[in-house]
């Protein structure tokens, strides 16, 4: 079993932000994720957090509710699929890496820190480039997705 950080890319995907291709690769990259026993870490209250229950309440095309609920429903609402942080128990962020993580990133770092995740998953190349100068595994959105 592998613990995931992902950023709001995959979101985005499946609210169709991106475009039906991403969409369907974001749904592919869930149905997977559900049948490896691999799982995600999610801060209380962060940005990924509001968002991922902004997808449940605010669509109104029925492919992205159904799609919001399957998220919901088999991963958030499971134990075994959903590792739960809140932000009082996340632990600091290194100086090193607060020097050079944007602010609005730093409770991505602190979330694999702190749960000791397998990896984060991003779109944003900047963020891999400079945490893998520290040598924390990140992966790249393109990179798990393909082929789905």
């Amino acid at each position: 079993m592998a613990w995931w950080v992902i950023n709001e890319w995959l979101l985005e995907d499946l609210r169709g932000a991106n475009g039906a291709e991403r969409q369907r690769q974001a749904v592919g990259f869930l149905s997977k994720l559900v049948k490896r026993c691999d799982g995600i870490v999610v801060v209380i209250e962060s940005a990924w957090w509001r968002k991922a229950f902004d997808l449940m309440k605010r669509s109104d095309d029925p492919a992205v509710r159904e799609v919001s609920k399957f998220l919901h429903q088999q991963v958030l609402l499971d134990s075994q699929k959903c590792r739960l942080l809140s932000q009082e128990n996340l632990c600091p962020l290194p100086c090193a890496l607060r020097q050079v993580v944007k602010p609005d990133d730093w409770y991505l770092v602190q979330a694999y820190l702190t749960a000791k995740a397998d990896a984060i998953i991003t779109t944003d190349e900047s963020l891999k480039e400079v945490l893998s100068s520290h040598n924390l595994p990140v992966l790249l959105r393109d990179e798990v997705v393909e082929g789905n």
